[in-house]
């Protein structure tokens, strides 16, 4: 009796749980606080949001200290810290540098370009649902592959969405990212601002949310992903449309920064209108 008291005893001091909140603020090289940065934990689909003012409480109870802490914002350079690290700091305030990112030059020249769509435009069957009462869907943010080899300059991004009731207004958040191992590549993203449109349900024109993104100069001769999630103060429900018998496609997912997924059926109403030299 006393050797199992003595090893149930040894596997709880040898079960790594702590209960721990951490609070703090994030903000820039000039102490601009960042609104709405993610702070979550590397590949785990959990984490919190700064406010307003930058503010954030994030609760790392049970969580290994040896994962990683992870701040990732469009046009900020991504943070990353050991927990154990952050824990032992003193002042848990995360400073953000700007990104820079080397845009080509704009050339004005006779070359003629066609324009073109990439990606899936279906626009009246429902495929992934948001939904303000669930916070795990309003979390949820989807991406769509387009394998390109030719150099081409994204002029618009859009998402079709159905079956939408919007409390107030819904801002639609988009980002351009490279691809890595097949995969979005969170830390290479074409470009150095968030892209952003909030829309009411009357400036939704046949089922369709467009942002003019030309003045942004994004170029690439390679793949690509686009991105796209709902802002988290989003109040009502959706649901972002696509073809669900597009099986040579996949669907990207993932909630909050966690590890990208995808399953193969079908893909979401996410495209791009794209300018190609002819």
């Amino acid at each position: 009796m006393k050797k199992i008291g003595f090893t149930i005893l040894l596997l709880f001091l040898t079960v790594p749980f702590y209960a721990q909140k951490i609070s703090g603020k994030i903000i820039d090289e000039n102490n601009n606080s960042i609104a709405e940065a993610r702070i979550t934990i590397e590949n785990e689909e959990i984490g919190e949001l700064t406010d307003l003012n930058g503010n954030y409480t994030i609760d790392l109870t049970n969580i290994a200290k040896t994962k990683t802490l992870k701040v990732i914002v469009n046009e900020y350079e991504p943070f990353k810290i050991k927990i154990s690290e952050f824990i032992g700091s003193q002042n848990q305030t995360i400073i953000l540098k700007k990104k820079i990112i080397n845009l080509d030059p704009v050339v004005v020249n006779p070359k003629k370009y066609t324009l073109k769509n990439y990606g899936t435009t279906n626009s009246k069957k429902p495929y992934s649902e948001y939904n303000s009462n669930d916070p795990n869907e309003v979390f949820e943010e989807l991406a769509i592959l387009v394998e390109n080899k030719k150099k081409l300059r994204i002029k618009n991004v859009n998402v079709n969405i159905v079956n939408y009731k919007f409390d107030n207004t819904a801002t639609f958040i988009f980002n351009i990212q490279s691809a890595k191992n097949g995969f979005p590549d969170s830390t290479k993203s074409l470009v150095n601002e968030p892209l952003q449109v909030t829309v009411t349900e009357n400036d939704i024109k046949d089922n369709k949310i467009s942002l003019d993104v030309y003045d942004k100069n994004i170029w690439t001769n390679e793949d690509f992903f686009v991105l796209v999630r709902i802002a988290e103060d989003f109040k009502g429900s959706f649901s972002i449309a696509g073809n669900i018998f597009a099986f040579s496609k996949d669907t990207f997912y993932r909630n909050y920064n966690g590890e990208w997924k995808k399953y193969s059926s079908g893909e979401p109403s996410i495209n791009v209108d794209v300018l190609i030299e002819k």
